[in-house]
């Protein structure tokens, strides 16, 4: 988990299926955004990763 003053991010592995399971939250809808553009882009940086929204 990753806090943030106004939200958070999430991240952890399935316990389902073979894959990262991503979740964020903050005050706002923008926030919200800016923090998962974060996250993802920090795990993009790390390797190849494959992102599908859904849910």
């Amino acid at each position: 988990r990753i806090k943030f003053g106004d939200g958070w991010g999430l991240v952890r592995s399935s316990n389902t299926q073979p894959v990262i399971v991503c979740r964020f939250e903050a005050n706002s809808q923008d926030r919200m955004e800016e923090i998962k553009d974060l996250v993802l882009t920090k795990l993009q940086s790390i390797g190849s990763v494959e992102i599908e929204v859904g849910g």
